[in-house]
């Protein structure tokens, strides 16, 4: 081994670390990392490639914690045709195309390469079953706490924010607003991870943007004090396009 090969793998394991710093050594522990997030109208860009390489990392690491961990890895990919932030989703400049069939080439040979597979997320489809799950709000009845009807916004009832929008009722549907979709993806995720009943624990990595922070903390928050358990935990990572020092936010229902 080289001295570069040997302080680039040093590197590497010191930017993963704290990704995975809350996943035990002593027992099974059901793991997925979610990176590589584009948009169909950009296509895969840096951040997609570097935070899917991250992710491949991270899935290695936390396969070398314990030999009985198991790992997935998922894309999410926007083809809503929508630009979201933290609450609204706003529709693309004019001319912006929305592909319908996916090129994931590069994506699929670093996994190629990983010897991994992974599997594609569409917020179209979470979008679908975020509306699914409010429908009963559209057609007037009551909302249990911690979300409550104000008008035609369903607002949840943040401990963490003042106020998180999670849908608007237009025309007698339910329009899901961001944070909403988010911990639709998370409910989707640990539902897979329910699979491996030899694993105690299970952890969602869910690597995003910078810019991205408060609608994924948002839908955190809601999939945990919702739907979450006791043993499920999601890290949040936050990174810029190259993903090379990325911040680490562990979370669990103990933390709202």
């Amino acid at each position: 081994m080289t001295p570069l090969t040997m302080t680039t793998t040093t590197e590497g394991a010191a930017r993963v670390a704290p990704l995975l710093e809350t996943v035990p050594r002593t027992a099974r522990s059901a793991v997925l990392v979610a990176g590589g997030y584009f948009d169909t109208a950009a296509g895969i860009g840096a951040f997609s490639r570097n935070s899917f390489d991250l992710g491949l990392a991270t899935g290695a690491a936390a396969k070398r914690l314990h030999r009985g961990n198991k790992v997935l890895y998922d894309v999410i990919v926007n083809d809503l045709g929508m630009s979201c932030s933290a609450d609204a989703c706003t529709v693309p400049a004019p001319g912006a195309a929305v592909a319908g069939a996916l090129d994931l080439s590069p994506l699929d040979e670093a996994a190629a390469a990983a010897g991994i597979t992974f599997s594609v997320t569409r917020e179209r489809t979470l979008r679908n079953r975020a509306a699914r799950s409010m429908k009963h709000a559209a057609r007037g009845a009551a909302l249990e706490p911690p979300y409550a009807r104000e008008g035609d916004e369903i607002v949840f009832r943040s401990r963490g924010y003042a106020r998180v929008l999670a849908g608007v009722v237009v025309d007698g549907h339910v329009v899901p607003r961001c944070p909403l979709i988010v911990a639709e993806y998370f409910a989707r995720y640990f539902a897979r991870l329910r699979a491996f009943r030899d694993c105690p624990r299970r952890y969602v990595v869910d690597i995003n943007s910078l810019a991205d922070r408060d609608k994924v903390t948002k839908g955190a928050e809601i999939y945990l004090r919702t739907l979450g358990t006791p043993d499920e935990e999601i890290v949040l990572v936050f990174a810029d396009a190259g993903c090379a020092d990325p911040i680490a936010l562990p979370y669990t229902a103990y933390d709202f």
